[in-house]
């Protein structure tokens, strides 16, 4: 006997195709999982979210909380992530071409690339003379 629990994700469960991280080599059948698409997100709190495959192009999450939000294969080109809380988020295969991180937190983030970011290995420290 199946549970409640066990039929909603047999019934919300899709075989999207993983989304390619060049836009260009977008299949013309992919689908996004949702569409965020120009969106004015500003504060928004999507702490632990599921947006894999979210189409968030062009969308201003500005200090927003994607605190653990789950990003992969997401579409962030040209979108707005100052100041966000991007901490222990899994941005696996997600497409950050022309997004504006200036002051976003990464800390602990699986990057597109599948690596770790750490601060301090990815940005280190200019002489003070250069700052």
């Amino acid at each position: 006997m199946k549970t409640a629990k066990t039929q909603l994700e047999e019934s919300f469960t899709s075989n999207l195709p993983q989304f390619p991280v060049n836009p260009s080599e977008k299949p013309e059948n992919f689908t996004y999982n949702s569409n965020f698409a120009n969106a004015i997100l500003k504060g928004v709190v999507f702490t632990g979210a599921n947006l894999k495959r979210a189409n968030l192009i062009g969308t201003n999450l500005s200090g927003a909380d994607l605190q653990g939000a789950d990003l992969q294969g997401a579409n962030l080109s040209e979108s707005k992530l100052c100041n966000a809380n991007l901490s222990g988020a899994n941005l696996t295969n997600a497409n950050l071409t022309g997004a504006d991180l200036r002051g976003a937190d990464l800390t602990g983030a699986i990057m597109p690339d599948g690596k770790v970011y750490d601060p301090k290995h990815h940005f280190p420290s200019l002489p003070q003379e250069e700052v």
